[in-house]
């Protein structure tokens, strides 16, 4: 928004002289610029003098004058602005002014909240015309006077200049005299408005029971992990964990925020807060008064996406015998692993929620949707929790990548199908799609088989999804089987199946992830939320 308040100087003076070749103009020095043969001292001739524009007309085979003006000189005949060099004879009307950039600028910020004086000359001066020798063509230039100063700008002028109420009652005085009396020629903020404060959206508050804190005492009292009952196993110091009837959250309500105003006195409304969608599972229960309630003793996962849907349930457990810990090279399971004993490694443990460890785990690598507790040290590790875990997770890492591949595999069968068809040929799609993945798209067949081998690892999860997925993947493990089956229909289906599955492991992501572990040495700690080390020694990287 720009405002300009300083009007152009204008000389309104006329000076059209019919003058004799001899006489005055022999007085001056003449450069004229001949239009070429002999003919050029009969052209016309401009002269500039004393502020004052003298004409002479063309001889009997010359030419008229040609005038024009440099900025900021605006030159007009017979009351039209020259832009281009014109010719012009002592019948033309001629006026001249001085167009000069503004004094000052007076700008608005886009939201409106500040508005910034820039000034760029305090003094006026008066201008004159530079004196130019007689000549064919003449372009008429000006320079200030120094020594005719007409005025300095002040305070008046500007707020004279101020039409807008409330930007006068909220200008700030000192910083426009502050630039008066020392120019700085740069943006200065002269009033403000105030921005809108906005509100608190609606939240999920974890409001622990006390006997969390303590946990299941196996750290405390530093003995080895032995428990008849794997609930007790979650309940690790610090953890979620609830037992039957207990309120171990609260649904805050979104907060209004505070309006505000802009400089021109409009009031400015602040964001409406987003208020979420809670769903309770089948063993969590939501109290009108926002309180979440436990309907079983377990450890309550809540988990959110973007679109403000928070879930709340109690998942499966797995227990993980010594036996297995000492012997298994991996661990996937739908819900929370549990494993109380030492993990020697190389081990990998991939969780749709919490990983649970009493003890210390070397040279291995834990993924997690949700959190990750380690009663001991960590050393030669990899841990991913919150979003983090969703990345990593095999699952989602696979059929992220086949989707990829599918979509560009989807696309150069409808390309070559087309092509086909062009030379008025037929072609069946499923051999389309067998021979692409024979040939450009080989390398699908890699991951078909680890997506395949992650489906079949995963226990705890047993969706009708997850079986048509299995289906889907053999079909195009054996193509050539199956090329009659094959249409862009189904390939269309296959993708919408690992579409969902990277969903499914997105919704996954637990809105509280942390590390716990006490100690860790040459270890990559990749938490989605917060990272304790329990132990002050702690080495991480």
């Amino acid at each position: 928004m720009l405002q300009q308040f300083i009007e152009p100087t204008r000389y309104d003076f006329v000076e059209s002289l019919m003058l004799e070749r001899t006489g005055f103009l022999d007085s001056f020095s003449v450069e004229g610029q001949p239009s070429g043969g002999t003919d050029g001292d009969k052209n016309g001739i401009i002269l500039v003098q004393n502020n004052q524009i003298f004409i002479t007309p063309p001889l009997s085979g010359g030419k008229p004058a040609r005038i024009s003006a440099v900025h900021p000189v605006v030159l007009k005949i017979n009351w039209k602005t020259v832009t281009e060099p014109t010719e012009v004879t002592s019948a033309d009307y001629i006026t001249w002014e001085i167009c000069e950039k503004p004094q000052y600028q007076i700008t608005v910020s886009p939201d409106k909240l500040k508005v910034h004086f820039t000034l760029y000359r305090a003094e006026k001066y008066a201008w004159n015309l530079v004196n130019c020798p007689a000549s064919f063509e003449a372009a008429v230039r000006a320079e200030p006077n120094r020594a005719l100063l007409l005025s300095t700008l002040t305070i008046e002028q500007i707020l004279s200049s101020l039409d807008n109420r409330s930007i006068l009652r909220n200008l700030n005085i000192p910083a426009l005299y502050a630039e008066l009396n020392n120019p700085t020629y740069l943006p200065v903020c002269i009033a403000e408005g105030r921005a809108p404060l906005p509100g608190k959206e609606s939240r999920i508050q974890l409001s622990l029971p006390e006997h969390t804190l303590t946990g299941n005492g196996m750290l405390r009292e530093g003995r080895t992990a032995e428990s008849a009952d794997s609930l007790d196993y979650l309940r690790f110091p610090g953890a979620p964990f609830a037992r039957e009837g207990e309120v171990f959250a609260r649904k805050l309500p979104p907060e209004e925020g505070i309006p505000g105003f802009d400089v021109e006195g409009g009031v400015l409304s602040p964001p409406p807060p987003q208020d979420i969608y809670f769903a309770a599972g089948e063993h969590a229960q939501l109290l009108p008064n926002g309180d979440i309630a436990a309907l079983r003793t377990g450890r309550p996962r809540i988990c959110g996406d973007s679109s403000c849907v928070i879930t709340c349930d109690f998942p499966a457990v797995c227990l993980i015998t010594r036996e297995m810990a000492a012997t298994a090279s991996e661990i996937m399971f739908a819900g929370d692993i549990v494993v109380p004993a030492d993990i020697e490694g190389p081990m990998r443990i991939e969780a749709l929620g919490n990983v649970y460890v009493y003890g210390n785990v070397r040279q291995s690598t834990i993924t997690a949707t949700g959190s990750i507790y380690i009663s001991g040290q960590v050393t030669g590790c990899s841990l991913y929790t919150g979003l983090a875990g969703v990345e990593q997770h095999r699952l989602h890492r696979f059929s992220s990548l086949l989707l990829t591949e599918v979509a560009g595999l989807r696309e150069a069968a409808r390309l070559l199908a087309k092509n086909v068809e062009s030379r008025q040929q037929s072609v069946k799609y499923g051999l389309v799609v067998m021979l692409l993945l024979e040939d450009k798209y080989s390398h699908i067949e890699c991951l078909i088989s680890d997506l395949k081998t992650a489906l079949l690892c995963m226990d705890g999860s047993s969706q009708p999804a997850s079986e048509q997925l299995k289906q889907m993947l053999e079909v195009f493990a054996h193509p050539g089987q199956f090329t009659e089956f094959i249409t862009d229909s189904v390939l269309n289906s296959f993708s919408r199946l690992l579409r969902n599955l990277c969903e499914d492991i997105e919704l996954l992501q637990e809105e509280y992830a942390v590390i716990n572990i006490a100690r860790s040495h040459d270890s990559i700690l990749n938490p989605g939320g917060e990272l304790i080390l329990r132990d002050a020694d702690a080495e991480t990287v």
